[in-house]
């Protein structure tokens, strides 16, 4: 990194090295949430970083993807590796063409965050698609069913009725008895059979 830079630290006095430059260089790194470096006078340098953690993966339609991290911050696929995180695909819009695009996937981040801190639902949600009315879907780790999400508009009483589905209506009829749920209508799950 700092050798693509045209930065030789090696063989270098201590007190020659810019330690805020290379704090400038490191955070230039999307992965890098701030850099600090500091040397001591027995000639070690210590660098320490905090790293952005990706929270789900991105991946619009006919776009090249992303990741969005804990805080809400875009960062950019890495080929060097790929997380085991939430994948949210389909009609989802750049976030940088209109205010409606950024307030989308501010609405998808804060689902998410909520998905993946909550012990049944991070277990039990693999997916979030948007289709092309802008609608969420569901895709569930267990069960051969489509969950119909509607709007993101009042999701956390809709989670909450999912939940008592699968508690109690599941636990009686079975988890493969039905091919879609639907959860677009307020204080109403609608099963619709296979």
């Amino acid at each position: 990194m700092f050798q693509s830079e045209g930065l030789q630290l090696q063989g270098y006095p201590m007190r020659e090295i810019n330690t805020r430059e290379l704090e400038r260089l490191l955070e230039k790194n999307a992965y890098i949430k701030g850099a600090e470096v500091s040397t001591d006078v027995s000639g070690r340098m210590e660098i320490r970083l905090e790293q952005r953690v990706p929270l789900l993966r991105i991946m619009p339609e006919g776009k090249a993807g992303f990741y969005l991290d804990t805080e809400g911050e875009i960062l950019p696929l890495s080929g060097q590796f790929v997380p085991h995180i939430f994948l949210v695909s389909g009609n989802i819009e750049d976030p940088d063409e209109s205010a409606e695009a950024s307030l989308q996937l501010e609405e998808i981040h804060r689902f998410c965050t909520y998905v993946s801190e909550h012990p049944f639902w991070s277990e039990q949600i693999v997916q979030l698609y948007v289709n092309r009315s802008g609608e969420y879907e569901l895709i569930p780790r267990v069960g051969a069913h489509q969950i119909l999400m509607g709007s993101m508009e009042q999701w956390e009483l809709k989670l909450r009725n999912l939940e008592l589905l699968y508690q109690q209506g599941f636990a009686v009829y079975g988890w493969n008895n039905y091919r879609t749920i639907n959860l677009k209508y307020t204080n109403q799950v609608i099963c619709t059979k296979r």
